[in-house]
């Protein structure tokens, strides 16, 4: 089956920038859609009239028989939809306020076997991708959202705050988006078809590749130390970027030693490499373009080829494990960074 959720957000092709960034290039910005950016998992609706409706992970899989599917199914049915493909954020959701992520992600993945879990999964309606079979464009999809969810009242369907306007309006949006629990950031979309992440704080999600080092105080305490971060560029090879070693709890950083003793392949000058399975997001400060190791992944070992171009990352830091992705020239792609390619 077609994964409507991977195909939405390689099409949609979001680059991220900071606050700063975003206002010093775009400061005579025209007019432009921003919505709330929700910090949930992202989970695409497939509804198909005379079938069980189903989210879709853009890393894989399909969550099914919840709440708010049925609620789905019946005001869609109202609508006289036969078939509809909605792009949005699943968060876990409770007394009005959206979880933050940790929470969500163990909400979301475990509720259809904890039935205390099944009514705190809500859904956030970003982007129609189609209706009926016809796809939407941006603003098409900002009318159907707003026009039909918006204000029905419905418990678990919900769609951002969305605003139209130029660089004021995103400074007014952003603002009120600051102060908001399960929010974490802001989204630019123009009718031209360029669309920006502006988030608190600038993260990239990477590959890890192995950790170290085995003469660090934390790993003689069966915690890890840092992780071996890479880029997945477009022919699949793995540009190093920096190790990440701060921002981990002590259970984080247990539970990552045994993840890495019980995952090395190989070791190496102290330091223990795993195959490309595990996803993390990081947060930084700043970046910069230069030159690393790149290796290629094959027959159980990472093969160096020479150093390309990459980024390293500034104060690098752990935020969390993303197991809603996979590790892919897509989720880990050069690309996040807004000046890759420039």
């Amino acid at each position: 089956m077609k994964n409507y959720a991977f195909e939405w957000k390689k099409n949609v092709n979001f680059k991220q920038l900071s606050y700063d960034d975003f206002v010093s290039k775009f400061f005579n910005i025209p007019n432009t859609f921003f919505l709330e950016k929700v910090d949930g998992l992202l989970g695409t609706l497939v509804y198909r009239e005379g079938k069980k409706p189903f989210f879709q992970l853009s890393g894989g899989g399909v969550i099914a028989d919840l709440p708010v599917l049925y609620e789905y199914e019946i005001h869609l049915k109202k609508l006289k939809i036969k078939e509809a493909i909605l792009a949005g954020e699943l968060v876990g959701r409770k007394f009005g306020t959206v979880l933050p992520f940790n929470q969500t992600q163990s909400i979301v993945r475990t509720a259809y076997r904890r039935l205390e879990y099944r009514d705190l999964v809500h859904h956030y309606i970003v982007d129609v991708c189609s209706l009926n079979g016809k796809k939407f464009n941006f603003p098409q999809s900002i009318n159907f959202m707003s026009k039909n969810f918006g204000r029905m009242g419905l418990p678990r369907i919900h769609i951002p705050r969305i605003a139209y306007g130029n660089i004021d309006t995103f400074r007014k949006l952003y603002d009120i988006v600051r102060d908001k629990p399960g929010f974490d950031g802001v989204v630019a979309r123009d009718i031209k078809g360029n669309n920006y992440k502006v988030k608190f704080t600038g993260t990239v999600d990477l590959v890890v590749i192995g950790a170290g080092h085995i003469d660090m105080k934390a790993w003689k305490k069966n915690q890890v130390s840092y992780l071996l971060t890479s880029f997945i560029d477009g022919e699949g090879l793995f540009r190093t970027s920096s190790k990440a070693g701060t921002g981990f709890t002590l259970k984080e950083r247990a539970a990552l030693f045994n993840y890495i003793k019980d995952s090395t392949i190989y070791k190496k000058d102290g330091e223990f490499f795993v195959k490309p399975k595990l996803v993390i997001e990081v947060k930084f400060f700043r970046y910069r373009m230069t030159s690393t190791p790149t290796y290629k992944f094959a027959k159980g070992r990472y093969d160096l080829i020479g150093s390309k171009k990459s980024v390293t990352l500034s104060h690098p830091g752990f935020e969390r494990i993303r197991t809603d992705k996979k590790p892919d020239r897509y989720s880990c792609r050069m690309e996040q960074i807004p000046d890759w390619g420039n």
